[in-house]
């Protein structure tokens, strides 16, 4: 058949030529724009279909899919009128109409082909007068010698798709839905598919009467309600439903309709828009089934999220989070038993339940203020262990190559790793050699806020990670009250020590090699490096950072920009903001609230002289267990990458190399 497609770039009608086409169908298409034609494309006014030049061949059938959406009901019936005149002045057999389920009557409880249909058109909102009137105007007006299929098509779930929640719910505060009309009443979904492939058959079969209803939905259609939970748990658009009780609707509808009264606006129907939403219907599609030889049932979840661009993730999450271990370890070697050990090592060990035996090693044999007896590195045999911490200055990491080289449990190195390619390439190979596995304590990563952003993700879909952003600030490296690392230009203090947990952070999401887009630095009057900023590249994922040192407190923040929503990261006090379905001011009030809490805990921390931090105590009871899977992004395998960038960063900054 030779057919015509009116409005074939309407995002229903995407993808029918080619469906036509391969059923050995001619199609030509027309859409709005100058009179033109192109290949199998005809453009012209809408209002002169009929008058077109170009589609002036008789058609077997035409399949209209046109509404002037921007246009009143007015301009729309100028339109059906040039359609109905060409299907009459060129005796076109078939007509397809494209109309809606909104069509029937919003009082019908249950909806089929023959349900009542509404008369009233302005009961209904600007899409559903639409239709509703458009399907009565064609259905009086159609030729005598052309057959009409009125298709009745629910919301259509596809590709492209513009919003899953439009005409449904509204946004609402602290990431919330909020339901438009009857929670339990049903959505009727439909696959854009399975309505090209209804319209294929009912060309093949034209209707025996003059007119026919079709009606192109599921008959298990999900509840507004299960609906939209779906569309928070696979598309982000927010954390939870809400939903007014009927009767309150009725009470909304009541007052908008005295306001709009009162102010001279009745034409607007507010109580009759607002109660058409409230009834409970249910869609019986049986009879269009069987006329066409179909079925609508379908997996409506899987279709909502592949009709949307960039719901498949291109990144792996650095671990699963997890309740805290308890481990049944009985030794530990501890290779530099300094301030980082005593401050977080310690405390993380009785936090996960450690008391098997500890063996301290250090630089001078004694005994440690806090009664830990520490040996002599010097000419020391380090025996085997349930785990080895090597927690000396970030420059002596590699001498524990030697020292570890024949034993035996895995290790756990604190951070950085290393300060060169070689000293990289060298621990690389020696955790290739071994059985056990090495580790690198990026402890930041088990951040409580860090976990709460991973289990976010978890349970709401975050699709493609787009973009992430850092901007970390920290005192003057020279107030510092490690010697070495007061000489910021060569130590690299700022990128090497201060930075370089939040700059993982932005990194951790995926593997490979890093391009660096762009970097530049600047010095202070001290001639120690006062700020670095630059942007890196993997793939489709982009890293943009500023690294700044100044007079100001230390303050950290890392964004995610994910397809589906926004993840903000806080540090200095640790904080996590999440932006779904709503951002305004009462959401950043619970931020600063947030923040005031974590800053209050941290000042209790100290007073009380504890650690409620978890960070090393993860790190350190996933050392301990290989078969928990918390460290396995922290190998030195896996870690090395994020290193290597590391040291181009900082061979342009430190080195002034290209």
């Amino acid at each position: 058949m030779r057919v015509l497609i009116c409005g074939h770039r309407s995002f229903a009608a995407k993808g029918l030529p080619q469906v036509l086409r391969a059923a050995g169908h001619q199609v030509m298409c027309f859409s709005r724009g100058p009179v033109a034609v192109e290949g199998d494309v005809v453009t012209g006014p809408v209002d002169q279909l009929h008058a077109n030049p170009h589609l002036e061949r008789a058609f077997d059938a035409i399949v209209n899919y046109i509404m002037l959406k921007d246009e009143p009901i007015a301009p729309n019936l100028v339109f059906m009128d040039s359609l109905l005149r060409l299907c009459r002045e060129q005796n076109v057999p078939h007509l397809v109409h494209i109309s809606s389920i909104s069509s029937y009557r919003s009082s019908v409880r249950v909806i089929h082909e023959d349900a009542a249909l509404e008369t009233d058109f302005l009961k209904k909102g600007s899409y559903g007068s639409i239709k509703a009137a458009t399907e009565d105007h064609v259905t009086k007006n159609v030729p005598a010698g052309t057959k009409l299929s009125l298709f009745r098509p629910g919301f259509i779930l596809g590709e492209g798709l513009l919003s899953p929640i439009v005409g449904t719910a509204v946004r609402f505060p602290a990431n919330n839905l909020l339901v438009i009309g009857n929670a339990q009443s049903r959505i009727p979904v439909i696959a854009r598919t399975q309505v090209h492939e209804a319209v294929a058959r009912v060309l093949e079969r034209p209707p025996q009467d003059h007119v026919e209803g079709f009606l192109i939905a599921s008959g298990k259609s999900p509840t507004r309600l299960a609906f939209l939970e779906a569309c928070c748990r696979r598309l982000g658009c927010g954390l939870r439903v809400k939903h007014f009780p009927v009767p309150l609707w009725y009470t909304v509808a009541i007052g908008a309709e005295v306001a709009a009264r009162m102010l001279g606006q009745g034409k607007l129907m507010p109580w009759a828009k607002i109660t058409a939403r409230l009834p409970k219907q249910d869609f019986d599609p049986s009879r269009t089934e069987q006329r066409l030889g179909l079925k609508f049932d379908t997996d409506w979840e899987s279709l909502l999220t592949e009709s949307f661009d960039g719901q498949e993730r291109n990144f792996e999450p650095p671990y699963v989070p997890m309740k805290m271990p308890w481990v049944a370890a009985r030794k530990l070697n501890v290779i530099g038993y300094g301030r980082i050990v005593k401050q977080r090592h310690v405390p993380a060990l009785k936090r996960i339940g450690f008391t098997g035996e500890t063996i301290a090693y250090d630089l001078a044999a004694r005994t440690d203020d806090n009664g830990q007896a520490v040996r002599s590195i010097a000419d020391a045999k380090i025996e085997d262990a349930d785990l080895t911490i090597v927690a000396t200055p970030g420059p002596a990491h590699a001498s524990a190559i030697d020292l570890l080289q024949n034993t035996k449990g895995p290790i756990l190195l604190e951070k950085p790793l290393c300060y060169s390619p070689a000293e990289l390439e060298r621990f690389k190979s020696f955790a290739a050699g071994r059985a056990d596995p090495v580790y690198v304590c990026h402890n930041y990563r088990f951040k409580q806020n860090v976990e709460r952003m991973l289990q976010t993700m978890r349970k709401y879909n975050p699709g493609r990670l787009r973009h992430v952003s850092l901007h970390f600030h920290s005192p003057p490296v020279g107030n510092d009250s490690v010697a070495w690392l007061r000489n910021e230009r060569k130590a690299r203090t700022l990128l090497m020590d201060y930075a370089l947990h939040f700059l993982d952070l932005a990194c951790m999401f995926g593997e490979g090699q890093w391009w660096i887009d762009s970097l530049r630095h600047e010095l202070n009057s001290s001639q120690q490096t006062e700020l670095i900023e630059g942007h890196l590249t993997r793939g489709k994922i982009s890293v943009a950072f500023l690294l700044r040192q100044g007079f100001g407190p230390r303050r950290a923040r890392v964004n995610y920009a994910f397809q589906n929503y926004s993840v903000g990261l806080g540090f200095f006090p640790d904080t996590f903001g999440l932006y779904m379905a709503d951002e305004n001011a009462w959401q950043h009030k619970r931020e600063y609230a947030a923040a005031l809490k974590a800053t209050a805990r941290k000042v209790f921390d100290r007073v009380t002289n504890r650690e409620s931090d978890q960070s090393h105590a993860l790190a350190i009871a996933g050392s301990f267990d290989a078969r928990s899977g918390l460290m396995q992004a922290l190998t030195v395998d896996r870690i090395a990458p994020f290193y290597d960038v590391l040291f181009r960063i900082a061979d342009r900054v430190y080195e002034g190399r290209p």
